[in-house]
């Protein structure tokens, strides 16, 4: 065994060994540890934050024209605080594509292209609520408003180019959700 010279044994940088029992008394008492008596006995605990939830990005849809088709496909994850929705039970998100609810905003952010709409398909719907609407197999997000027997899905944008969408009750077209939230992307 090679034995240190006192200048060149091995320096923690001015750390005790008792510092080192303080940190490490803390930790356990924390309850981020487990120490046991058997050479490097010690156990990480993994902490889950209670408030933090995983949430499912399941495609695209289109803030426009619905042209896209309605697919669910698991394109990511976002984790998201939960008292920064309203409701957290049958959520997901969305990446919107397009600039027909660009003047909406929901928690004060835009529905612009490149956000996550955050939808949750159990709420009630109401008028001037934004939805997830499936037309011809195709998402997109507009603004609802009913008017007796006749729905109408309609944009909020600074392009004029976009225009609503009239369905009568009976029709194929599906709100399939409400968009709850808006997040941006920083992307």
């Amino acid at each position: 065994m090679r034995r240190h010279c006192q200048s060149c044994r091995p320096r923690w940088g001015g750390i005790t060994k008792r510092a080192v029992v303080k940190h490490l008394e803390a930790l356990e008492k924390k309850g981020r540890i487990l120490r046991s008596s058997k050479p490097r006995g010690i156990k990480l605990i993994e902490v889950q934050n209670e408030n933090l939830m995983t949430m499912n990005i399941l495609g695209y849809a289109n803030a426009g024209a619905p042209l896209v088709y309605a697919e669910e496909q698991k394109i990511g994850v976002l984790r998201i605080d939960k008292s920064l929705l309203p409701v957290t039970k049958n959520v997901f998100a969305l990446v919107v594509k397009g600039d027909s609810m660009n003047r909406r905003k929901l928690n004060g952010t835009a529905l612009t292209n490149g956000n996550y709409a955050i939808v949750a398909n159990d709420q009630p719907v109401s008028n001037g609520d934004v939805v997830l609407a499936i037309i011809d197999g195709c998402a997109t997000i507009k603004s609802y408003r009913r008017d007796g027997g006749i729905i109408v899905l309609y944009p909020e944008s600074t392009n004029s180019a976009h225009r609503p969408i009239y369905l009568s009750s009976d029709s194929d077209g599906t709100i399939y959700g409400k968009v709850i939230s808006v997040l941006a992307n920083p992307v």
